[in-house]
């Protein structure tokens, strides 16, 4: 059930991510982007999908306590007392009302408003929120808030450009929008980290399944920021280059695809005890063998650790070289993965826990 709840949540950030970007784009005039052509049943199916994705963790709290108290009652009890009911009554109404504002080709403005809230609603029902109450909700709405309109902007530009014609224009507005978006999604991120693992228990925390996905998010966000200078910086010709842009949208929904997944997963605020709770994570011992109490990660280096991190930097050379040669995107975007995958086999091999 954890895996269906953790991929609704990833297709609900990818609508929003495609929601964010059009109503985004309606605040830039004609002549500062390219032509972009998004059918509106492409918008009403989106809103459309959001009750179907946000139904999964509701259904399951529901089956949870339904055993308990009944069926009928459980329902009301998730509704009222539990912040994923919440969310998801609210969420409901703000995609009805979003979706008669697009219905009626209604303004950026009104787009933009569903959107924030909806942002908010997310950041309501998260660990977060619920841990830090305000700072955490605040903390997650920026990093949540900052990622779909970074990836929505993307999305529109990359699969639904029709004419590449004022991308100079589009790039002296969109380059420092990404840049910002860029700093307060890292930001956000440090400062959401520190509400669940302590500077000191950083590493430790990859023994567990919470810090294994925190440490693939970190370093995915390499080969996307890479992609993103890339596409800003070194792409001088006036007409845009959609294989790289294709690459920035793959990597950006691979951050949404790790971050929906660790919100389903238990922060480790005590290391020790979520250990003895739950046990280690998937490869741990593969790559540091039988893990005991207390946890302790131990900077241990190496060959095996330095190769795989050379190997690591080599796939980062070989993206830059799928730019240079033009190399088919998925090509780029494997070399990207490879990166994730060497550097964290080298972080991994040169800790003991």
């Amino acid at each position: 059930m954890n895996w269906l709840i953790a991929s609704s949540d990833f297709f609900l950030y990818v609508v929003l991510a495609f929601l964010a970007g059009d109503a985004v784009l309606r605040f830039i005039p004609s002549e500062k982007k390219p032509l972009i052509e998004v059918p509106k049943k492409w918008l009403v199916l989106a809103l459309a999908s959001v009750p179907l994705l946000l139904a999964p963790p509701v259904i399951q709290l529901i089956l949870l306590l339904g055993d308990s108290f009944g069926l009928i009652q459980a329902v009301i009890d998730v509704i009222t007392q539990f912040r994923t009911g919440q969310s998801y009554v609210f969420g409901v109404l703000m995609a009805v009302a979003w979706l008669i504002v697009v219905w009626r080709d209604g303004s950026a403005g009104l787009r933009t408003f569903w959107l924030v809230l909806s942002v908010l609603n997310v950041a309501y029902a998260s660990h977060a929120a619920s841990i830090a109450d305000w700072q955490g909700f605040t903390a997650h709405a920026l990093h949540f808030l900052a990622l779909v309109l970074w990836a929505g902007v993307l999305i529109h530009i990359a699969w639904f450009m029709k004419d590449g014609r004022d991308w100079r224009a589009f790039l002296k507005w969109f380059t420092p929008f990404a840049v910002a978006m860029m700093v307060i999604l890292i930001g956000s991120g440090i400062w959401l980290m520190l509400f669940f693992v302590a500077p000191e228990d950083y590493a430790s925390s990859w023994i567990l399944p919470y810090g294994q996905l925190l440490l693939l998010k970190h370093l995915s966000i390499v080969p996307l920021l890479f992609a993103a200078f890339i596409n800003a910086a070194l792409s001088r010709s006036d007409a845009p280059n959609r294989s790289w842009l294709k690459v920035e949208s793959w990597l950006l929904l691979l951050v949404l695809l790790i971050t929906a997944f660790m919100s389903k997963l238990a922060p480790p605020h005590n290391i020790n005890e979520t250990f003895r709770l739950e046990g280690s994570a998937p490869f741990v011992e593969w790559f540091a063998g039988p893990q005991y109490l207390p946890v302790q990660a131990v900077w241990t280096p190496n060959i095996d650790g330095f190769l795989m991190m050379a190997i690591g930097v080599i796939f980062l050379g070989l993206q830059w070289l799928g730019y240079r040669k033009q190399l088919p995107e998925w090509l780029s975007f494997v070399f990207s993965l490879g990166f994730v995958a060497a550097m964290y086999s080298g972080f991994m091999f040169s800790f003991l826990f």
